[in-house]
């Protein structure tokens, strides 16, 4: 390791340089119709990803950019793509509000809390992200599907389609 590196490392520890939790998918627990899994997913792919539309859940492709979240980044809450330097934000605090990514900044809409059971509520509200409900729709490569991904009552959706499992 060299001396910048170990100095850089030592003053992260110190609290002087934010660290970066760990960066992995946001997955949903239960496989429903795809045994690969869905994940959290930003539209579209490499050079043609769509920043602008919401997210959606989608077949988990594990190491792409599009799908890689750091939870408690840069602040408690906060949902971030490195990829993109975005941070997830809702659209708003009503039930089918959708998800999108926007930059990082103080907005309640970027405060997510995790529960130990796996649901993801945005926080000071009753809305956890889920997936939509029925079948997904064949997209991208041969095996790929998609759903839709929006805030809905944590007491009325199936927990089937709100439960995550979460980069520590």
């Amino acid at each position: 390791m060299t001396t910048m590196v170990r100095a850089a490392v030592l003053i992260a520890v110190a609290g002087v340089l934010p660290l970066l939790g760990a960066e992995g998918l946001i997955q949903l627990i239960d496989p429903l119709d795809e045994p690969q899994f869905y994940c959290v997913d930003a539209p579209g792919f490499r050079n043609r990803v769509n920043l602008d539309a919401p997210l959606m859940a989608h077949t988990c492709k594990p190491g792409a950019a599009d799908e890689l979240f750091t939870p408690d980044h840069p602040e408690a809450g906060q949902l971030y793509m490195k990829a993109y330097d975005r941070c997830a934000e809702a659209s708003s605090v009503q039930a089918g509000a959708s998800v999108s990514l926007a930059p990082c900044g103080t907005s309640e809409s970027q405060r997510f809390v995790i529960e130990p059971a796996g649901r993801i509520k945005l926080a000071d509200s009753e809305l956890c992200l889920a997936v939509a409900a029925g079948k997904g729709e064949p997209t991208g490569g041969p095996s790929h599907l998609r759903r839709d991904l929006t805030l809905e009552s944590c007491s009325e959706v199936q927990s089937s389609l709100s439960r995550w499992k979460v980069p520590d």
